[in-house]
C-alpha cells in the first residue's frame, strides 16, 4: 500500500513541477538571502504577520499569513515538535521517501498585496521549482534548515524599515495567559500606526485569566491605573508594584478604538515569564 502511495505521488509531482527556467527562476544575482524574524500579530487587523530581514543587511518586511501558518512557522522557530507532523511537516516526509531534497525556498513577488514564492527541489539530476505560499514555503525551510530567499525587485518593491538594533531579551514576557511584545518603532512602521509604543498582546492562551477577562490577540496595552504604558519594562514593573490579588485597571486599545479590562495580579511571580 505504502510502495503504491508513493508512486501515485511521484506521478503527482511529476506533473506538478517544472524544470527551472519554464518559471522564470530569478538568478542568483537577482535575489539576496533573507532570515525570518519572528511571527507577530498586526494590531490594526489582528492578523499574524511573519517578518523577514536581509541576510546582509538592516531592511525588513513583513507578511500576512494565516493563523495556522504562524503557528506552524513559531512552532519551527521555537523548535517544538507537535504529536502529530502538521502539513509541511507531512510535505516533508513525503519528499524524503521519493529522493527529493529541499534546495532553498524563494519570496519571488508581490501581486495585488498578494506574495508569491517557490520551492526549489533536487531529485537526483533534476532541478525542480513548486509554486507556493510563502507562509508554507517558509515554515518548511525552517523545518529542513533551508535558505530563504527575496528578489531584489521584491525588497524595492515591498514598504520595508530599517532594522538598527536586534531585540533585546526582555521585550517579550508572558503574563497572566498573554504573550506580550513591545510595539516599537518598527512594528509601528511596518503597521503604518501613528506613534510606536503600548505593550501588544501577540497571543492569549485559551482558558487563561487574560481570555476570561476579555483580552484579545491584537490589542495594545496603553496605560495600566491610569500609569502610561510605553514598553515591557513599564508593564514589568508596574505588574510586581501589585500584591497578589489586586486589581490592574488595563486600558487598551482594540482595532483603534479605546477600551478598559481589568486583570488580577497572579499569586506568583513564576506568571511573569520571558
Amino acid at each position: 500500500m505504502k510502495q503504491c502511495l508513493v508512486c501515485c505521488l511521484a506521478v503527482l509531482l511529476s506533473v506538478c513541477v517544472s524544470p527551472l527556467r519554464s518559471v522564470s527562476q530569478p538568478l542568483d544575482e537577482d535575489i539576496l538571502e533573507v532570515k525570518i524574524k519572528g511571527v507577530t500579530i498586526d494590531p490594526q487587523g489582528n492578523t499574524p504577520v511573519v517578518i523577514l530581514e536581509e541576510q546582509q543587511g538592516h531592511r525588513a518586511f513583513p507578511i500576512w499569513i494565516g493563523i495556522p501558518e504562524a503557528r506552524a512557522i513559531m512552532l519551527e522557530m521555537e523548535g517544538v515538535s507537535p504529536p502529530r507532523p502538521l502539513t509541511h511537516v507531512l510535505l516533508h516526509n513525503i519528499l524524503v521517501d521519493l529522493n527529493v531534497k529541499i534546495g532553498r525556498v524563494i519570496i519571488t513577488d508581490m501581486q495585488e498585496d498578494t506574495f508569491y514564492a517557490t520551492i526549489l527541489l533536487r531529485q537526483g539530476n533534476k532541478t525542480l521549482t513548486i509554486d507556493a505560499r510563502p507562509s508554507d514555503a517558509i515554515a518548511l525551510a525552517l523545518h529542513v534548515h533551508a535558505p530563504v530567499f527575496a528578489t531584489k525587485k521584491l525588497l524595492d518593491a515591498v514598504h520595508t524599515v530599517t532594522l538598527q538594533e536586534p531585540p533585546s531579551s526582555a521585550s517579550v514576557v508572558k503574563a497572566l495567559g498573554m504573550h506580550l511584545q513591545n510595539l516599537d518603532a518598527t512594528l509601528a512602521s511596518f503597521f503604518h500606526l501613528a506613534k510606536a509604543g503600548g505593550v501588544l498582546v501577540s497571543s492569549v492562551e485559551a482558558g487563561s485569566q487574560a481570555e476570561q477577562h476579555g483580552m484579545r490577540r491584537g490589542d495594545v496595552i496603553t496605560s495600566i491605573d491610569g500609569n502610561p504604558v510605553k514598553d515591557i519594562q513599564d508593564f514589568v514593573v508596574t505588574y510586581k508594584e501589585k500584591k497578589a490579588g489586586q486589581e490592574m485597571l488595563c486600558q487598551v486599545t482594540r482595532d483603534r478604538d479605546p477600551l478598559t479590562i481589568r486583570l488580577v495580579r497572579s499569586s506568583s511571580d513564576e506568571e511573569m515569564k520571558p
